[in-house]
């Protein structure tokens, strides 16, 4: 995560965008005088805020969070395709899956009583429908299935004191998130050896809105719609019946984006139409790398009800780019033209500034299955370090590294299984410019429900 923490795009590239020379001419012909803005600009912390919280974690699903999310060796459900497609070999029936999630950020800085600084949201995170298939002597599953990658539906409520004056005040409501709808596939090839592919298409996006009372109190809305194509490939390799080792990979590529943003500015309060300018642009030719990403893993069964897994992830996140961003300023009353445009070319995604970096997370799990009759009710553990994409304004530089804990149970009889997890994730860091340390904490709990036709495995 970042700090909230993220999130988080055409065919495949890792960076580099190709508008075609016809539109970009219109679009150019088209648009009123703009002001150029430095390559990297300070837009301050509202405004990356703005322009979207990222969860940089791939995968999804309770029982993988439950173990950590160390589960690029031990993909053997549903959920599979969002880790390491491989693992969709494994599945002998049909199966449909569901999995909600709701998340809860607090950023703190002890040294200044009073703020407050909170979000919550919630919403689906994984749906899909499997069948197995016979190819030969190669066995597999083929699936289709949706998930949100990068989620932004929630609440953020700030208030931020400011001594001898107002304190400042906003609040940002958003709905929606980047998501995938992919078809996906895993063969087990040879007795030990495994592979598995997913084709996503990448859709939606969302809608922010955020309002900050005051003097001259100013409403801000923001539609960023996405558009692209990737690939996931995976490999699982069993040299031993107990003991997995998992390689998944996932292509980074640039999406097509239509973002439009509005502005509303007030001088009196309670605002009125009389006193209210409204200044607004939309443009079609902003484009965004998301970067690529790569993961090994490994998973031993111990022995029959007790598995073990560990998993790397490195996802090169300082190629993260967005191309043509924009925004819009404050447009005067009775001005005959609306104010230049702020134009971006280039600015590295999502932290709008020169500091991104790349991320890695190390991540270890344990799962235990506890049998009782025909009921299966398995416990779960899990660590995780996690380097954040953006670096610290502290002397140093460098990204910081969070750590955290996740735990995790469920029950399943016949063709059902029920599963619950819980994450707790924490860290420190210094805001660029600033000096006072800032806390975080980031909760997450994952519900999901599996149907299995003819039962477990």
């Amino acid at each position: 995560m970042s700090c909230f923490p993220a999130v988080a795009l055409g065919g495949c590239a890792w960076r580099g965008v190709r508008p075609g020379a016809a539109c970009f001419l219109a679009l150019c012909l088209a648009l009123p005088s703009a002001a150029q803005a430095p390559p990297f600009p300070d837009l301050g912390p509202d405004e990356r805020d703005f322009g979207g919280r990222i969860n940089v974690t791939q995968g999804s699903g309770a029982r993988a969070f439950g173990m950590g999310g160390a589960f690029l060796g031990r993909a053997d459900d549903a959920t599979a395709a969002s880790w390491n497609p491989a693992g969709l070999s494994y599945l002998r029936e049909a199966e449909f899956s569901l999995v909600g999630v709701s998340n809860t950020v607090n950023n703190r800085v002890p040294s200044l009583s009073g703020q407050v600084d909170r979000f919550v949201g919630y919403g689906p995170d994984f749906l899909s429908v499997a069948a197995p298939v016979q190819l030969g002597k190669a066995s597999g599953a083929v699936q289709l299935s949706f998930q949100r990658v990068f989620s932004f539906a929630g609440r953020r409520d700030v208030t931020r004191p400011d001594p001898g004056a107002i304190p400042v005040i906003f609040g940002t409501r958003a709905t929606g998130g980047f998501d995938v709808l992919a078809l996906g596939t895993g063969f087990q090839v040879a007795r030990p050896l495994r592979l598995g592919i997913t084709l996503n298409r990448w859709v939606n996006g969302y809608h922010q809105v955020r309002d900050r009372p005051g003097l001259r109190p100013l409403r801000e809305e923001l539609d960023f719609s996405l558009r692209g194509w990737n690939t996931n490939i995976g490999l699982l390799w069993s040299p031993w019946d107990n003991f997995n080792m998992g390689l998944a990979a996932r292509a980074g590529f640039t999406g097509k984006v239509r973002l439009r943003r509005e502005r509303q500015d007030s001088s009196a309060i309670p605002p009125s139409p009389e006193n209210t300018t409204t200044n607004e642009h939309e443009a079609s030719n902003v484009r965004l790398d998301i970067p690529g990403s790569i993961g090994i893993g490994m998973s031993w069964r111990v022995r029959s009800p007790l598995t073990v897994s560990l998993d790397y992830t490195r996802t090169a996140w300082s190629d993260g780019r967005i191309f043509n961003y924009f925004r819009v300023q404050r447009a005067l009353p009775n001005a005959d033209e609306p104010p230049d445009l702020l134009e971006y070319p280039l600015l590295p995604y999502p932290t709008l500034d020169d500091t991104q970096k790349d991320t890695d997370q190390v991540r270890v799990g344990v799962e235990y299955v506890l049998l009782a009759g025909r009921v299966r009710l398995p416990i779960r553990a899990g660590y995780f370090t996690d380097r954040q994409y953006f670096r610290s304004g502290s002397a140093t530089g460098e990204a910081p590294r969070f750590n955290g804990f996740t735990a995790g149970t469920g029950v399943g009889a016949g063709s059902v299984l029920f599963d619950v997890a819980y994450l707790y994730e924490t860290g420190t860091f210094i805001e660029r410019g600033g000096s006072a340390s800032t806390s975080t904490d980031f909760r997450r709990l994952f519900l999901s429900i599996i149907y299995r036709r003819g039962g477990a495995r």
